[in-house]
């Protein structure tokens, strides 16, 4: 069995959702990877709308981008920084499994798509902060038995540690562009990783809305959080520059209350000359 063979069978198993993407539909395709992050005439999300796409580059350069948008961002091409600072610096995840023949397949569909226009998106239900930090600890079982969040990640205005497997999240709703991209990637997470845990297991629209809820007070916590130590040495800092002062006070004082000292000390070493 050589190790080209035992790449591809770990793939297939670790991620079988995209180690076959030739084989899919473009819209399964489309709605499994993408849609977490685009829509195709709804507006923007974590990323792009992706409506007219192909009328703003070229097909061969988005196929390119879509297998690995890490080269283009490397090498500083303009429309790849542009995609990047309008998701507020998040980057794509790389689709090395789509081929050149998919890729053009992919961006057919969404030319097909559009020219429908966009259903009007239901109103985001309002989550329960508490609840969705319960859920995130574990406290809370998921309706579908996955994961709980600090498995695999951490948020730092909680009093516990979290895994190191997945990034840190305190900031996610504001990375993620608030509810309605953060929503959007916990229905249907993008990552590898995530979309292989949760696909047999998603969370229901009341865990995403708690959730959600949780990771925006998250992010006002973690804010709060950010300048406690930088006032923590500002108050050290003048602190320890009162007792320098202070104890450099002391050892003054005490220097020129023994200058008679000093004079009797030069007048003897005269007198032994």
């Amino acid at each position: 069995m050589n190790e080209r063979f035992l790449s591809v069978l770990f793939a297939v198993l670790l991620f079988p959702s995209t180690a076959f993407a030739w084989q899919a539909e473009p819209s399964a395709y489309f709605e499994q990877n993408c849609s977490a992050c685009h829509t195709i005439g709804g507006g923007p999300s974590v990323g792009p709308d992706l409506k007219n796409v192909t009328q703003r580059a070229g097909r061969h350069w988005l196929v390119e981008f879509i297998r690995d948008p890490e080269t283009k961002i490397a090498a500083k091409d303009p429309y790849a920084l542009k995609i990047v600072g309008d998701s507020q610096g998040m980057a794509m995840t790389p689709s090395p499994d789509v081929t050149e023949e998919f890729g053009e397949a992919l961006l057919e569909y969404i030319d097909q798509q559009s020219g429908i226009v966009a259903a009007t998106a239901a109103p985001l239900r309002t989550g329960d902060a508490a609840h969705g930090r319960e859920i995130f600890l574990g406290k809370r079982r998921l309706s579908n038995g996955g994961a709980a969040c600090i498995a695999c990640h951490q948020v730092s205005s909680l009093p516990y540690a979290g895994g190191r497997l997945g990034p840190d999240v305190s900031s996610a709703y504001q990375k993620l562009g608030g509810n309605k991209g953060l929503n959007s990637w916990l229905q249907k997470p993008p990552t590898r990783m995530m979309s292989t845990i949760f696909r047999s297991a998603p969370l229901n629209a009341d865990e995403v809305a708690d959730l959600a809820a949780f990771f925006s007070a998250a992010t006002g916590n973690a804010a709060a959080l950010s300048q406690t130590p930088v006032r923590r040495v500002q108050a050290v800092g003048l602190a320890g520059s009162l007792l320098v002062l202070l104890i450099a006070g002391v050892i003054w004082r005490n220097r020129l209350a023994t200058n008679d000292v000093r004079s009797s000390v030069r007048k003897t070493n005269r007198g032994a000359q």
